[in-house]
């Protein structure tokens, strides 16, 4: 009797030590599965890679008021270039006070599929939250289907300002 309690007892934890291992495995895919990713401090090369200088510089003013939603997604993604770590970076637009505006205005007129979420994007940068602006760098950029250059940071207030210094100085 004892025998058969120590197998059922044994038979018993290495299920459960099967269920843990498998809902470990489904929970991490599901994280990875939903766009989330293990954070990872971005290494100092790509960190100065973030700094430099970037082709095709971009005014908020040029895009119309009636712009579509693609052309939207792209002078938002471009904004958030000012403030991300990313491998590649491809456009800027000023991320200010006046581009800001501008989308939110572009936003509001609009009926795009994504424009509750852009507005909520827009709302917290109006007010001056950037602490997520990773993570709006790439739900925009998954909207419009990146595959290179996902952001794996925010850029310090000091590199903010090498970039800034590289990219928008006369």
């Amino acid at each position: 009797m004892m025998k058969k309690t120590i197998i059922y007892a044994a038979i018993a934890c290495i299920a459960l030590a099967f269920i843990g291992i498998g809902s470990f495995k489904i929970w991490g895919s599901l994280e990875n599965a939903s766009g989330k990713q293990s954070v990872q401090a971005p290494d100092e090369d790509a960190i100065a890679e973030s700094t430099e200088k970037v082709e095709g510089l971009e005014y908020a003013r040029a895009v119309p008021e009636d712009a579509s939603e693609k052309a939207l997604l792209n002078m938002m993604h471009k904004m958030t270039h000012q403030k991300v770590v990313a491998s590649e970076k491809w456009g800027l637009v000023r991320m200010n006070e006046e581009s800001i505006a501008k989308a939110k205005q572009i936003l509001q007129d609009s009926d795009f599929n994504s424009k509750e979420d852009l507005l909520e994007i827009i709302g917290r940068w109006e007010s001056g939250q950037f602490d997520r602006v990773d993570e709006d760098h790439n739900y925009i950029w998954n909207l419009q289907g990146g595959s290179i250059g996902r952001a794996t940071g925010i850029l310090s207030v000091q590199q903010e300002q090498e970039f800034i210094r590289n990219n928008f100085s006369e």
